[in-house]
């Protein structure tokens, strides 16, 4: 009977989400590199069994390490198709390119043709030399990732002052128009600062009383953070937001890497 077929039907879907999330899985890294003086840790958590959100920490040559956050504007089965292609053309731009500019590019002009559903891809690729400490980005409308590291004012009191600050975008999200012109920027790290990348499921996480997490209220918390690791700092973020939203399920997808330098370069 009709039911039945219906039954049928529905369990056949959910194998198949299940299946397009464990392929899905496959895409995110095992295991972060290591590499001494670094210290790495990533989360990724999708609202639905498939997402958009999406990670990737790989070696380079010359003891660079490529880092790689990306959110598609769409949730579900199109958005983790979208992402698997993305990935692809990232992982191919960055052996084809010299620099992480250079590299969305390249991603932005392969998507573009297949883009005709309105959807795009905000992404922050930047690259990290881990003996010198100078990270090179570009980002295409991501949100922007947060570099915190000793403030030049004085502190008051004991503990030295703390300043975070944002890794502004470069260039608009990927897929949106021809030739973007994605344009980069370099920091320079020294012992102590951290990196945190995220998308936007930690900053548009909402209470029970609608009110939204927001950048201020992250930006506060990495300030105020006693974080020894970047696993810590994680933690940290991942419980504030938890205790916001309190009972409320996840709206969006939630992807947060961490990256703090330890040592002297």
């Amino acid at each position: 009977d009709l039911f039945q077929q219906e039954m049928v039907a529905r369990e056949r879907l959910e194998i198949e989400v299940h299946l397009a999330r464990q392929i899905q899985e496959t895409f995110i890294p095992e295991a972060l590199p290591a590499c001494t003086g670094w210290d790495l840790s990533a989360r990724w958590r999708t609202a639905r069994q498939v997402g958009g959100d999406f990670y990737d920490i790989f070696e380079l040559p010359d003891k660079r390490i490529g880092i790689f956050i990306a959110d598609v504007a769409d949730k579900g089965m199109p958005a983790a198709l979208f992402m698997a292609l993305t990935r692809t053309l990232v992982h191919a731009a960055v052996l084809q390119t010299d620099t992480p500019s250079a590299a969305l590019n390249q991603v932005n002009d392969l998507l573009y043709p297949d883009c005709r559903q309105g959807m795009f891809v905000t992404a922050v690729y930047g690259v990290l030399d881990t003996v010198t400490g100078q990270f090179t980005y570009a980002n295409a409308g991501h949100n922007p990732p947060l570099w915190v590291h000793k403030s030049d004012l004085p502190a008051s009191g004991e503990q030295p002052k703390v300043a975070v600050e944002r890794l502004v975008r470069t260039g608009i999200a990927l897929g949106v128009i021809e030739h973007a012109g994605m344009t980069e920027r370099s920091v320079q790290l020294t012992p102590g600062d951290m990196l945190y990348f995220y998308t936007d499921g930690v900053t548009e996480a909402f209470s029970p009383d609608g009110d939204i997490y927001g950048e201020q209220r992250l930006l506060q918390l990495l300030m105020d953070s006693q974080a020894e690791t970047a696993e810590d700092m994680l933690d940290e973020i991942d419980a504030g937001v938890n205790h916001f939203i309190a009972d409320c399920p996840m709206s969006d997808d939630m992807t947060m890497i961490a990256v703090k330098m330890t040592g002297q370069p």
